[in-house]
């Protein structure tokens, strides 16, 4: 790659607040999704939709984890970059079925917002 496509990315990256070099950082997403992976297949999905969620949540999960690095607790700003988010990626696979499930439930509620509706004059059941 040419020396301004790697200083844009740079740039991209400063603007998002990650100070860690590209190749840590591509590492360290790479170790995130494989953790994610890992841990979604010791877990599998009861469906493919929470398959998809999983993995973008592992990709916003790592990317939160290299942003929070250096101001992360417990010593835990002294380990690697790519171990926090390879950990992050693990993790990540538990917040997708949250969202699945949030997301489940709140179908089911606008499901029944026409049936609860009230027209002023209207007949009332």
């Amino acid at each position: 790659m040419g020396f301004e496509f790697k200083a844009i990315i740079a740039f991209a990256f400063l603007a998002l607040g990650i100070a860690a070099p590209l190749p840590e950082f591509v590492g360290g997403m790479l170790l995130g999704m494989g953790g994610c992976f890992g841990v979604m297949l010791l877990t599998p999905a009861p469906d493919r939709s929470t398959l998809f969620a999983t993995l973008f949540a592992g990709l916003v999960v790592c990317l939160f984890a290299a942003l929070a690095h250096p101001h992360l607790p417990f010593g835990t700003s002294e380990l690697p970059i790519q171990l926090v988010m390879g950990a992050a990626g693990g993790a990540s696979r538990y917040i997708g079925g949250i969202i699945i499930e949030l997301g489940k439930g709140g179908m089911e509620r606008a499901r029944q917002i026409p049936s609860e509706l009230k027209f002023p004059g209207g007949k009332s059941k």
